[in-house]
């Protein structure tokens, strides 16, 4: 009866999470894309989000978002934003919306990274000749480096994609599916393991393969 909502809470996870991703690498991009002191410090600043443990990430998380002694609701309540502690990884739809962030947090370093070495490929003569004739910034990036970073953009869509879509261990650390974040994938091990139903996990397993198949298809098809 629940698979209905579960499909629309992966399909929320994995669109805002994977768009998310692409836009806050780009934007960190952007900020590195010019040479200055401290640049290779600030790298590993931005990657370490990714090559840090998901456990360690994942339970740092939870203590900062603690609703009884976490930092960020101490913070809140000094500050006058709200009176009372808010529980974020265990009301509806506040949960929902923390773990996409968690995910745009912990897999942008990848899209960065990617992005970041096309936008240092692309040839500087473009940009002094626009530069010369008076485009400004927003021009130089909409109507140079836009058109250069499609083919990548597109290729770190359709992964990270599947990767989200497939996700389990961050969700199941975070809130282990409760509070409206139950996943497919979560479905499946709480199906085949947490109540034994081997069927009805398999089914769903099937079910993702079905959508993953059906999305990668037509992406490649008509978007890529």
């Amino acid at each position: 009866d629940e698979f209905v909502e579960v499909l629309w809470v992966t399909l929320f996870y994995t669109v805002f999470g994977t768009i998310g991703a692409l836009l806050v690498g780009l934007f960190a991009a952007l900020l590195l894309n010019k040479s200055f002191k401290g640049q290779g410090i600030l790298r590993g600043l931005y990657l370490f989000p990714y090559v840090s443990p998901v456990i360690a990430v994942a339970f740092a998380w939870l203590i900062l978002f603690d609703p009884f002694s976490g930092s960020a609701n101490a913070l809140l309540i000094q500050m006058g934003v709200t009176s009372q502690a808010i529980n974020f990884f265990g009301e509806r739809p506040l949960a929902l919306i923390m773990v996409t962030v968690f995910e745009i947090w912990r897999y942008f370093p990848l899209s960065f990274l990617f992005i970041l070495a096309r936008m240092q490929s692309i040839d500087t003569d473009m940009y002094e000749a626009a530069d010369m004739d008076g485009a400004s910034p927003f021009q130089q990036f909409w109507y140079l480096s836009m058109p250069q970073l499609l083919g990548i953009l597109s290729v770190l869509f359709l992964l990270r994609f599947i990767w989200t879509f497939n996700k389990f261990d961050d969700i199941f650390l975070l809130t282990g599916g409760n509070a409206g974040t139950r996943t497919l994938t979560v479905n499946v091990y709480e199906q085949a393991f947490a109540i034994s139903n081997i069927g009805a996990g398999a089914a769903v397993a099937v079910v993702i393969f079905g959508c993953l198949l059906t999305f990668s298809l037509f992406f490649l098809k008509y978007i890529s």
